[in-house]
């Protein structure tokens, strides 16, 4: 008869337990800041309110669901970081699976913890003249 609480058993318990726990961590996003919005009326030259990196390991993510425009089927992001002086601004995205009832998404390398980003509209439908409007059902930023 073998004894319960031997060292193999609490080594099976053991390794049952980490196994079970193991799609827990690998599903856990790597983005600790999360803000939602939405875009109303969006022109050209739109700036999303600021979020701040806490330094967390996932790269700058935005991601937009349901987009809708009069015309066209295209919206241009770029992501910014504030700064003293002219805003930094990195490559820009477009976006497009929006339109399709998908969500379309950029996402650029890990910011500098304590700063604040922000995604800028650079054009709607091709136009980076204030003209065409977009309107966004959801708008995500992580970090």
């Amino acid at each position: 008869m073998r004894k319960f609480g031997t060292r193999n058993t609490w080594k099976r318990i053991g390794m049952v337990a980490s196994i079970s726990t193991l799609p827990l961590a690998l599903a856990s996003p790597a983005w600790a800041v999360v803000k939602y919005s939405y875009i109303q009326g969006g022109v050209a030259g739109f700036n999303s309110h600021p979020v701040t990196d806490d330094g967390g390991t996932g790269g700058n993510k935005v991601d937009f669901t349901g987009c809708h425009t009069d015309s066209g089927r295209s919206v241009t992001v770029q992501l910014r970081r504030a700064v003293i002086g002219p805003d930094t601004g990195y490559d820009e995205k477009t976006y497009t699976a929006c339109f399709n009832g998908g969500t379309s998404s950029g996402e650029w390398g890990a910011g500098i913890e304590g700063h604040d980003y922000y995604f800028r509209i650079t054009e709607v439908d091709g136009s980076s003249i204030v003209g065409p409007m977009i309107s966004v059902d959801q708008t995500r930023m992580s970090f």
